[in-house]
């Protein structure tokens, strides 16, 4: 017998500060929608050879998503809401 998949929701608004995501939260995906004028910013902390990573830009009106593979989770995310701006992230676990 099968048991059913459950999945978990995280969801909050972060507005004038920043986010960090890890292995702990268990989170497979995330999405960060920008509602406001000012850009925020989503940064990873992997390196690839000598490249770092470095800040992917939301700005008004646009979302990001990050999904992990199969069964990983999430790790290493830093959503960032400067002053100004308000940044709706949803996790799912």
């Amino acid at each position: 017998m099968a048991l059913p998949l459950t999945t978990t929701v995280f969801t909050t608004t972060v507005t004038n500060t920043s986010l960090v995501i890890s292995s702990s939260n268990n989170l497979r995906a995330i999405s960060v929608y920008n509602s406001t004028s000012t850009t925020g910013t989503v940064t990873g902390t992997v390196s690839l050879g000598a490249l770092s990573s470095s800040a992917i830009n939301v700005a008004e009106s646009e979302s990001y998503n990050i999904t992990a593979l199969e069964s990983s989770v999430l790790d290493g995310i830093t959503i960032t809401a400067p002053s100004g701006c308000s940044l709706a992230v949803t996790g799912l676990s």
